[in-house]
C-alpha cells in the first residue's frame, strides 16, 4: 500500500466522509470555503505548465473548477472539460463554473461529437485532474463518463491526478466499478478512504497523498476511525514494575477446549501467559488438562464440571470463553452460567460467538466490559450485514447498540466500542491459518486481565499479534500461530523501547 502517513492519519467510508462533510457544515463553515480549502491543498501538488481538468457536477467537480482558478491565477495554461448536462450542478459547482467563466478560462462542454478533438487536446497537456466524482459514487460511470475515463487509461504516458478517490473505484471496499480511471497520483482530502486499505486499489490510486483541511478537528465527532500505528498504539503499552510479583499482572481464566478441539484452548492458554499475565487458569476437561501439562507448564488447570458456580470465578481479573469450547448442550449451559454467575470483563470467541448469536439478549444490562472477537462469517452470524454493506458504520453500530468491544478480524482489524473506533496498521495475510484468533483471543484476555482499559486491551492485543506476524512474514511464506507465540514477549519488548526512544527524542 502505497500511502503517504501523517501523524494520527484517520480513516472514513463513504458514509462517515459524508457526516464528516455535514459536521463541518454544522460547525459554521460554507461549501464554498471548504472547496475553496480543499482547492488550496491541491495546487501544491500541481507540478506543470499546461492542465487538462475533468470535471463532474458535484462538489469533487466544483474542487477541479476552483484548482483551475488558482492554477490560472498563477499563469498556468488550463482547460477545463465539463459534461455537457449542467442541469443538476451542486451549489458550490455552479458558483466556481461562473467564475470560471468571469476569469476567461478556457471551458470545454463536452458530447461526444467532439471527444475525440478533445483527447487529442487533453493528450498534450502535462496533468490532466480527475475531478468528475468523489467518494459518492455507488455505480460503474455510465454514457459520457465512461467513454471518457475509457479514453484518459489509454493516455499511458500522461500524469493523471485524482481528486479525493479515482472515478469509478469504490470508495468503501477499494474495489473497481466498470469503468474505473487508473491514476498515477490520487491526492485524497481530510481521511484515508477506507478503500485505500485494499492493496489491490494502489492500480488505480497510484500514489496516495493525504491532505489534511486547515479546518476544526471533527474527525471523532464525525466518527471516524484512527489508524492504529506505532505512533498511536506504543504509548498504550505499560512498563513492567520493579517490584511487581504475578499478583501484580492479573489472574486470567480460559473456559476453553474439548475432547475434539484441544489445540484451541493450547493456543489461547500460553498466548496469555506470554501476554504477560501473572496466573493463567484454564477451565477445561481431563484431556485437554493432561496436553496443557505438558503444552504449556506455566498454566494451571481447572476441571470444568457440568455445572458452572459462582465461586468458579471469584479470584479471577478476567474472562475467556469459546476457544475450542465445541456447540454441545454444555457448551450452550456454560455460556449462559458465564452471563450469569460472573461480574469481571469477559472476552468472547470463536464457538461462544456462535453460541450467542442465537441468544443476544444475553448482552443486555451487563454492567461489565465485553469484548467480541468475530472474524466475518462469525459476525455475519451475530448481525444481519452482507458484503455490500458499508462495515465501518455496521461495526461501530453494532458495538455502540449493544455496548460492547468489538473487534472484527480481518486486514486492518476494525475495533470500536460504538464510540471511539480504530483500524489497526498490524498483520498480514501469512497469518491466515487455523488457531490464530485463538492466540489473539488469549492475548487480549491477558491485557484485560492486567487492568488495561477495555478497548485499550482489544486494541493494543491485536496491534502487537499483528507485530509480531509481520516480523515472522519477513522470512517466512506463512506464519503460525504456536511460532507468533514465542515472538509475543519480544515483539511487546520491541514495542515498548520504541516508544521510550521517541520520548527521548522528544525530550
Amino acid at each position: 500500500m502505497e500511502i503517504k502517513k501523517v501523524l494520527s492519519m484517520y480513516i472514513g467510508s463513504q458514509s462517515l466522509m459524508k457526516k464528516y462533510d455535514q459536521c463541518l457544515l454544522d460547525n459554521g463553515y460554507t461549501i464554498l470555503e471548504l472547496v475553496d480549502k480543499a482547492s488550496q491543498c491541491l495546487l501544491k501538488h500541481m507540478n506543470g505548465e499546461y492542465f487538462s481538468l475533468l470535471c463532474g457536477p458535484g462538489n469533487n467537480g466544483a474542487d477541479g473548477l476552483s484548482l483551475a482558478i488558482k492554477l490560472n491565477n498563477l499563469g498556468k495554461k488550463v482547460d477545463v472539460y465539463i459534461f455537457e448536462d449542467q442541469n443538476h450542478l451542486s451549489q458550490a459547482n455552479r458558483y466556481y463554473l461562473d467564475l470560471c467563466y468571469e476569469y476567461g478560462i478556457h471551458v470545454v462542454l463536452l458530447n461526444d461529437d467532439i471527444l475525440d478533438e478533445v483527447m487529442d487536446e487533453i493528450s498534450h497537456s502535462d496533468i490532466i485532474v480527475d475531478a468528475m466524482f468523489g467518494f459518492g459514487l455507488n455505480s460503474s460511470p455510465r454514457g459520457l463518463y465512461q467513454s471518457v475515463i475509457e479514453e484518459i487509461n489509454q493516455l499511458y504516458d500522461q500524469n493523471i491526478i485524482a481528486i479525493d478517490i479515482p472515478t469509478g473505484l469504490d470508495c468503501n471496499t477499494g474495489t473497481p466499478y466498470q469503468s474505473v480511471v487508473c491514476a498515477t497520483q490520487t491526492i485524497t482530502l481530510s481521511a484515508m478512504k477506507n478503500g485505500f486499505l485494499n492493496p489491490d486499489s494502489i492500480s488505480f490510486t497510484g500514489e496516495v497523498i493525504l491532505e489534511i483541511l486547515d479546518v476544526n478537528d471533527v474527525f471523532e465527532e464525525a466518527g471516524l476511525y484512527l489508524l492504529a500505528d506505532d505512533k498511536v498504539v506504543a504509548p498504550m503499552l505499560k512498563s513492567r514494575r520493579f517490584d511487581g510479583h504475578k499478583g501484580d499482572y492479573g489472574r486470567v481464566i480460559l473456559i476453553a477446549g474439548c475432547q475434539d478441539y484441544k489445540g484451541a484452548s493450547l493456543l489461547s492458554a500460553k498466548s496469555a501467559v506470554y501476554t504477560g499475565s501473572g496466573v493463567t487458569t484454564v477451565m477445561t476437561t481431563q484431556e485437554v488438562m493432561d496436553s496443557l501439562t505438558v503444552y504449556c507448564p506455566e498454566v494451571t488447570t481447572q476441571l470444568r464440571a457440568p455445572v458452572l458456580r459462582k465461586e468458579d470465578f471469584e479470584k479471577y481479573n478476567a474472562i475467556l470463553i469459546g476457544c475450542g469450547l465445541g456447540l454441545s448442550i454444555d457448551s450452550y449451559r456454560y455460556v449462559i452460567d458465564v452471563f450469569s454467575l460472573s461480574h469481571q470483563p469477559l472476552v468472547i470467541d470463536a464457538d461462544a460467538l456462535t453460541i450467542l448469536s442465537s441468544n443476544l439478549d444475553l448482552l443486555k444490562n451487563q454492567e461489565r466490559d465485553i469484548i467480541l472477537t468475530p472474524h466475518m462469517g462469525e459476525f455475519k452470524r451475530l448481525c444481519d450485514v452482507d458484503n455490500n454493506d458499508d462495515m465501518l458504520f455496521v461495526a461501530k453500530e453494532f458495538a455502540r447498540k449493544h455496548q460492547v468491544v468489538l473487534v472484527l478480524k480481518g486486514p486492518y482489524t476494525i475495533v470500536t466500542d460504538g464510540q471511539e473506533a480504530y483500524r489497526v496498521f498490524a498483520g498480514n495475510k501469512a497469518m491466515a491459518t487455523g488457531g490464530m484468533g485463538d492466540v489473539l483471543a488469549g492475548m487480549i484476555t491477558s491485557l484485560l486481565g492486567q487492568g488495561y482499559a477495555a478497548l485499550n486491551a482489544a486494541v493494543l492485543g491485536v496491534y502487537i499479534h499483528g507485530y509480531a506476524g509481520d516480523r515472522i512474514a519477513e522470512k517466512h511464506y506463512t506464519v503460525i500461530p504456536s511460532v507468533l507465540i514465542e515472538r509475543i514477549p519480544q515483539s511487546m519488548n520491541e514495542i515498548k523501547k520504541s516508544n521510550l526512544e521517541k520520548i527521548t527524542c522528544v525530550e
